[in-house]
């Protein structure tokens, strides 16, 4: 047997990896995101309740509304709102490459392409993942160890379930 068909599952492995990785990071950044939004809010209600009821200090409570609003105005600024949306796309465009290229697999698998043709696939796969990382993060991203450890237990837990080890070549 060839090492074609072990060259396209490794690769469809790090793209499903990748998804995986991609997800977390979109949702550990969401979490900053809606803290930001928190704050906002908490501050804006909270001084103009704080006004009606302590009224002797209208400084005070105008400056925290003030700042809420300052915030918010600039919340599209912060990286991580930015970082949050680029994430978020790229999650997407991953999980569409994954479902494209696990279609693909499935003819790699019934052994319907030749050598040559799962090196063509191969190629444009990895071509895919490299313009959706490229789209979304054209000067890239440091990668966290600890979200792309449990992106990797996840990837391994998921294609054990879903093709119970012996599909893999």
């Amino acid at each position: 047997m060839s090492p074609q068909p072990d060259l396209y599952w490794a690769q469809l492995r790090q793209v499903k990896a990748g998804a995986l990785y991609m997800r977390l990071y979109r949702n550990r950044l969401a979490r900053q995101v809606q803290a930001v939004e928190l704050v906002k809010a908490i501050g804006s209600s909270g001084a103009i309740a704080g006004w009606v009821i302590w009224s002797d200090l209208p400084l005070l409570w105008s400056g925290i509304i003030a700042a809420a609003q300052l915030l918010d105005a600039l919340k599209g600024v912060f990286p991580f709102a930015k970082l949050h949306r680029a994430a978020s796309d790229l999650t997407v465009a991953m999980e569409i490459i994954w479902i494209d290229a696990d279609a693909e697999w499935t003819d790699i698998y019934a052994g319907r392409l030749t050598d040559q043709e799962i090196n063509k696939r191969l190629q444009k796969l990895r071509r895919l993942v490299l313009e959706a990382e490229n789209k979304h993060f054209p000067d890239g991203f440091e990668t966290d160890a600890k979200l792309a450890t449990l992106a990797e237990q996840e990837t391994r837990s998921y294609l054990k379930v879903t093709y119970e080890e012996e599909v893999k070549p």
